[in-house]
């Protein structure tokens, strides 16, 4: 594998790490699972052998001694005289007149057989070394049983075996998958305040989930392929040079130049599948192009043109599709073909060994062919699973790739260098010359305000998104791409980020609840805030009546797996939570969503005793709200276009008075609807 190509998935899982820690726990059972597989063959080699055989050695005169001397054995007799008896006139015949010796036939001889046949393999001898370990060997019966047992339990060991190998790497990859979520968790948290668009929510979500799978899978295959088919592929060869290593080699060349062909092929295929789904997409997009300019087409009276043309760019994607299908057809029939030739010329030689005289040193017994023929095969997919693997190793790199983009992506805000602890706000909060862009909409264009640090000030616009941005300044959840806020003379872009949002917080019913306890949402897990100091806070606000008839009080679970509150009582936890942290700077933005005239006198009354000495800033949605603001402020077009009180402007501003129509007038709806 091209490891220039995978530097991403480099990182994450790199190769030195499968000869360490749990990597190398995996690499070891893969070790064993491949032993306990030669095993299996030989077992296999040994139980094909003993059931062709049958447990019967046919041995010419000149062989007796050599097998007697194997086992340390009575000679045996030929099956022809079991008795033994010779004529008496035998020793006085000439012996040029002496009929030529027949093989003896030794029945039952149980393993013994499949060892006197396998004796002139380097490792015969460790064979006939088994055979005299128990003498049970001696007999076919009990011989065929513990082949049949043996094979049975190596099984069993080698699934145990594989499933640890699995098991392991699955615990590695998992880990790792843990750490980069847990990344990528901390940096949506640094990146998601200054997301205005709220792009960032689903790109995380994939980056979260289908990308950090990926890498999961790709970890996972990687570790049991390249731990556990290399491993393979080094025993196979073994088993095969062990048999005859010269067969070997003749076989692994079309098996080779095989496999190397195939690759090439499915290289080409994926390359021409990977244009031709290009070339559909955009045959695609022609074929809906019509169904966006419907009002030119009727317009025009051009109908039969559309027709035509849509069909001209259907038949087109149509054939795209095929085209990819056809390619896959060619590659799955070219493949099988080679496959298919290939087998049968492999299986051509073997058969050529197993034909040839047993006198001859080319001569292979069945066991031996079909331990060849299944050695061979279990190479080829070996080596096709480690070719998937590189495929699932490219897929893992590539979602690697987007999450440490991702990762790596420098956060618009960040603390500075030598920051410093900033001091409440005490006279006056100042925008000054602050200018903001997103892409290339300038939001915010050179504006200036200056508003006492006192009473409330409620900041309006024809664009909410103005006041959005503006308000997100404040906490620095966004930088301005020119321009200074200032709390008093401090500049906020020097104050840590800590003591800013300490000392600036936003209270807003979107963001007023998380899936917990009332308890952990008020107190959000800091263990400083006592039981007392919470209910106190709840109770200023007015929430402690309403949470007090929860099932479970203050230990009620509300949220996305809990109790639903409405925006009346979601509003005043958020109060709740503010006043038990007591800022310097308050921002409030009012719920929007249908209030009861108790709830909005409650909220009145919890609004103003938490603004009461400190400096407010108001996003209202009900006029009473904006006629109680000490000063408005209305923006337009990025910039400050009239402050007053709510009497004063409605007088003295014409554009105010137009702003006031579309958000309050009882008739707006109506008007808004005629005019659409």
């Amino acid at each position: 594998m091209d490891s220039s190509a995978l530097g991403a998935f480099r990182n994450v899982f790199p190769v030195g790490d499968l000869f360490r820690g749990k990597g190398l726990v995996a690499f070891c059972w893969a070790v064993a699972a491949n032993v306990v597989f030669v095993a299996l063959l030989l077992t296999g080699l040994l139980l094909i052998g003993l059931l062709h055989n049958e447990g019967r050695v046919y041995l010419p005169s000149a062989d007796h001694d050599a097998y007697n001397a194997l086992w340390n054995s009575v000679p045996p007799h030929s099956s022809d005289n079991t008795d033994g008896d010779e004529p008496a006139d035998a020793e006085a015949k000439p012996a040029e007149t002496q009929p030529a010796a027949l093989p003896s036939q030794q029945d039952d001889q149980g393993l013994r057989a499949v060892a006197w046949d396998l004796r002139s393999r380097w490792w015969g001898p460790a064979v006939i070394e088994l055979t005299r370990s128990w003498s049970g060997f001696e007999s076919t019966g009990m011989s065929l049983l513990f082949l049949v047992v043996t094979g049975l339990v190596l099984g069993f060991v080698h699934a145990v075996l594989m499933a640890q190998v699995t098991r392991t790497s699955g615990v590695i990859a998992n880990k790792i998958v843990h750490q980069l979520r847990e990344s990528l968790h901390r940096q949506a948290l640094r990146m998601g305040t200054s997301d205005m668009l709220n792009s960032q929510h689903e790109q995380v979500r994939k980056l979260f989930t289908t990308d950090a799978e990926a890498v999961r899978n790709g970890v996972v295959q990687w570790i049991q392929q390249v731990s556990l088919q290399s491993g393979r592929l080094v025993a196979l060869l073994i088993v095969l040079l062990g048999i005859d290593w010269r067969l070997t080699f003749e076989c692994a060349v079309p098996v080779g130049v095989c496999l190397m062909i195939v690759n090439q092929m499915r290289r080409g295929l994926l390359k021409a599948q990977r244009l031709g789904i290009d070339r559909a997409d955009a045959e695609l997009g022609l074929v809906f192009e019509g169904l966006q300019s419907s009002r030119l087409i009727h317009g025009y009276q051009i109908d039969e043109f559309e027709r035509q043309r849509f069909l001209k760019h259907l038949s087109r994607y149509d054939g795209q599709l095929g085209y990819v299908a056809l390619r896959a057809n060619q590659y799955s029939w070219a493949a099988r073909t080679l496959a298919a030739g290939c087998s049968a010329f492999v299986i051509a030689l073997v058969a050529f060994r197993l034909l040839a005289p047993a006198s001859s040193p080319d001569h292979l017994s069945l066991a031996e062919s079909a331990i060849i023929i299944g050695s061979l095969f279990f190479a080829w997919r070996a080596v096709n699973r480690m070719v998937a693997t590189h495929d699932g190793a490219v897929a893992a790199n590539t979602a690697a790739d987007h999450i440490y983009r991702f990762l790596n992506t420098i956060p618009e805000v960040s603390q500075a260098v030598g920051a410093k602890f900033i001091q409440p706000i005490q006279r006056f909060l100042h925008f000054d010359d602050i200018t903001y862009r997103i892409g290339q909409r300038v939001v915010l264009n050179k504006l200036n305000l200056k508003v006492p640090a006192t009473g409330s000030t409620a900041i309006v616009a024809f664009d909410p998104f103005e006041v959005r941005i503006l308000t997100s300044l404040l906490p620095r959840f966004i930088e301005p791409a020119s321009g200074r806020i200032l709390f008093d003379e401090q500049d906020i872009a020097w104050a840590t980020l800590e003591s800013l949002r300490t000392e600036t917080l936003l209270v807003d019913e979107d963001i007023a609840q998380i899936t917990g306890t009332v308890l952990e949402n008020i107190s959000l897990g800091n263990p400083k805030y006592s039981l007392t100091q919470i209910t106190e806070a709840a109770k200023q606000v007015h929430a402690h009546n309403f949470i007090q008839k929860l099932p479970q009080g203050y230990e009620t679970v509300i949220g996305q797996h809990g109790e639903t509150l409405d925006a009346g009582q979601r509003f005043r936890l958020a109060l709740a939570r503010a006043i038990l942290r007591d800022p310097a700077l308050l921002i409030i933005r009012e719920p929007t969503g249908e209030i009861s005239e108790d709830d909005k006198s409650l909220i009145d009354d919890a609004c103003r005793r938490l603004m009461r000495d400190r400096c407010t800033v108001l996003l209202p949605s009900r006029l009473p709200t904006l006629k109680s603001a000490d000063r408005i402020v209305l923006l337009n077009k990025g910039r400050v276009e009239v402050i007053g009180t709510h009497e004063v402007l409605v007088q003295n501003s014409a554009i105010y008075r137009h702003w006031e129509y579309l958000h309050f007038n009882e008739f707006r709806h109506e008007v808004s609807a005629a005019g659409s």
